[in-house]
């Protein structure tokens, strides 16, 4: 069985991913995203397929899943990623209408993305355009999946992680001929998680104890549901703002996605909720707000800002990866933040403190090292990343950096 695979986005950056797999059967899609980003970008048009297969429900994977299924194509993933991409849809088509971008499907295509729906899980296989395929845990965030493709000794991992954490349970090696993994955090490494947990909950403590608020602006899907887990037990009085509660609602229901759902579900007891922007001053009173979104791309989090920035006693802790050019990473290369969504605003100066608390969702340099080894691979694609040569330099098989629009053979054993 010979195939082809062609990155129609997220091969040479981080984000918009999208790639064709091609057969003589058939043609299946990994992934299908947007980059929110101001305006949002699109990978390449996709053509007909006889499938998508999605390996999580962050934006930058999922996103265009609504305008694939409105075909009438098959969509293909875990039952969790289903729920969760659903209402990122809901909330995409919401940005859209505030920001006045062009909506990138229509309304109805949400309910096509529950219909067209298959789900698939860990020990049951797949038969989509002519390839049998299984899905692995990919650890990164609830719900996620590896696509396995045992006839070409292929493995898709999507965005993965390596460690356990509070939500998740760490993606485990499968031995493989090829393997395209992802390469966001390729030449850094992550500080041993225990240690930056404990920094985080400190220099919060710090900041409480001298009477001023901690502002942690982090994604609704994952990072918001698990400092929630953090913090529970701590002391504080912690608000959520934005889209995470209804994310950990959406979590409830899937426990087998959980590593730890009775964490979570302790959590939110001891949350307060901001159920409207009358209560943002409220939350304002209390010590500590988890809100979208986590790269200070818009959302909640300008409100709160716009009031605690020049404020001293009070702090920012970022504590995801900050894409360069978005305001986030500005913020912590400058110290000064644009208060609007629009790209061209003006920068602000922040006199509050701001800091960056690494507790990624993906595996860091080493960490994947360590897992392409384990996989014991003839070749490695390495994507979804912006400076790939170190990690490529690391490796003794051979690499492939692949470019978007230029197709990469793959053959099976036989």
């Amino acid at each position: 069985m010979a195939a082809t695979l062609t990155f129609l986005g997220g091969a040479s950056e981080v984000g918009r991913v999208g790639v064709l797999l091609e057969g003589d059967a058939g043609r299946l899609l990994l992934d299908y995203g947007i980059q929110p980003d101001d305006p949002p970008r699109f990978p390449a048009p996709a053509p007909d397929i006889d499938a998508l297969l999605l390996t999580h429900a962050h934006l930058d994977h999922c996103g265009l899943a609504p305008e694939v299924a409105n075909r009438g194509t098959p969509i293909v993933s875990t039952p969790a990623t289903r729920d969760l991409a659903v209402r990122m849809a809901e909330d995409t088509l919401r940005v859209s209408e505030s920001e006045g971008y062009p909506a990138p499907f229509p309304k109805a295509a949400i309910g096509e993305l529950l219909r067209q729906h298959r789900s698939l899980v860990p020990g049951r296989s797949a038969f989509h355009g002519g390839f049998e395929f299984n899905i692995r845990n990919a650890g990164h965030i609830p719900g996620a999946g590896m696509f396995h493709f045992p006839e070409l000794g292929f493995l898709f991992t999507g965005d993965i992680h390596t460690v356990d954490t509070g939500l998740t349970r760490a993606a485990q090696p499968l031995k493989c001929r090829t393997l395209a993994i992802e390469s966001t955090y390729s030449g850094r490494e992550h500080p041993e998680r225990e240690e930056v947990v404990d920094d985080l909950l400190s220099a919060i403590d710090a900041i409480v104890s001298r009477g001023g608020r901690v502002i942690l602006p982090a994604f609704g899907l994952g990072r918001s549901q698990e400092l929630l887990m953090l913090l529970a037990g701590q002391g504080y009085e912690v608000w959520l703002d934005g889209m995470g509660r209804d994310i950990a609602r959406i979590l409830q229901k899937h426990p087998g996605a959980l590593r730890n759902v009775g964490g979570l579900n302790h959590a939110l007891k001891q949350t307060r909720f901001v159920r409207h922007w009358r209560m943002r001053e409220q939350a304002l009173r209390g010590d500590v707000i988890v809100t979208t979104a986590g790269m200070l791309s818009g959302g909640p989090v300008m409100h709160y800002m716009q009031e605690l920035r020049h404020d001293e006693k009070s702090a920012l802790f970022l504590t995801g990866f900050q894409v360069p050019g978005t305001n986030g990473h500005q913020l912590l290369e400058t110290g000064r933040m644009r208060m609007e969504r629009d790209s061209e605003s003006p920068a602000f100066r922040v006199d509050c403190e701001v800091a960056q608390f690494s507790l990624s969702g993906h595996a860091g340099h080493a960490q994947l090292l360590e897992f392409i080894r384990a996989c014991d691979p003839e070749r490695v694609i390495l994507y979804h990343g912006d400076d790939r040569q170190p990690l490529a330099d690391d490796l003794d098989c051979e690499v492939i950096l692949p470019e978007e629009g230029v197709p990469i053979q793959l053959s099976s054993s036989s």
